[in-house]
């Protein structure tokens, strides 16, 4: 057998929207799902090296959490197109042919392959919450200046982290509606259910709202954050 080259692999970056029933599956569940469809729908995906356990080479930028939408998650592939046949077009509109309702493609990009690996490209996420109140609540925390310390358990230890420094930007910000953009990746990550726990606590969010609350990743940050007009830097 010929060794496959570096010019035969070629990486694809898929932008995918989960919704409704399918954004409660958990992270290892999606990532299975996605490699059940892509088999399916007949992808020349290329395999890791891997002497004992070769996997797809599939990498999502960031995990979505349980109940948590997306409008436009980036997730690479890697295409082994050995005889230059394969078509992105065709091949995403047979893959959205095989994913369960909710889930959906809605855009791609070739990767140049100078590229770090899109988990280590990651700076930033924006989030869209709708929960009854939720402005007021938050604008109790955010105006106050204050510390927005919650309690969250690491390497089997309690520890107090403070989430004013992952809030990089209030996009809006009034009745039901909160919207923000919040640090990701390694460092700085902004999860989004202690800021619900931190607006429950010291904001006078209702317990119910702040549970229930609607939350929808609409934006996925790669090498940047912008706002397609410029760079948002932190607020003060």
């Amino acid at each position: 057998m010929s060794e496959i080259t570096s010019v035969e692999r070629q990486r694809l970056m898929l932008f995918y929207r989960r919704r409704n029933a399918a954004s409660w599956l958990a992270h290892l569940d999606t990532m299975h799902l996605f490699e059940r469809a892509l088999s399916r729908a007949a992808w020349p995906i290329a395999f890791s090296v891997e002497a004992y356990n070769p996997r797809p080479m599939i990498v999502f930028a960031l995990p979505v959490g349980v109940g948590v939408e997306t409008l436009s998650d980036p997730v690479e592939v890697v295409i082994c197109d050995l005889d230059g046949t394969f078509d992105v077009k065709e091949a995403v509109s047979s893959l959205n042919d095989k994913l369960p309702p909710g889930v959906k493609i809605v855009g791609y990009e070739w990767v140049d392959g100078e590229h770090k690996s899109p988990m280590a490209r990651v700076k930033a996420a924006c989030y869209r919450l709708e929960a009854p109140g939720i402005g007021k609540a938050f604008s109790n925390v955010y105006d106050s200046g204050e510390p927005i310390l919650v309690k969250r358990v690491q390497k089997k230890k309690e520890v107090t982290v403070d989430l004013r420094p992952r809030l990089l930007a209030v996009l809006r910000s009034d009745g039901d509606l909160l919207e923000l953009i919040g640090g990701a990746g390694s460092t700085d990550h902004l999860r989004v259910d202690l800021l619900l726990d931190a607006l429950y606590q010291y904001g006078g969010l209702d317990e119910e709202a702040a549970l229930g609350a609607r939350i929808t990743r609409t934006r996925v940050f790669l090498d940047a954050v912008d706002d397609e007009k410029g760079i948002i830097v932190e607020m003060a």
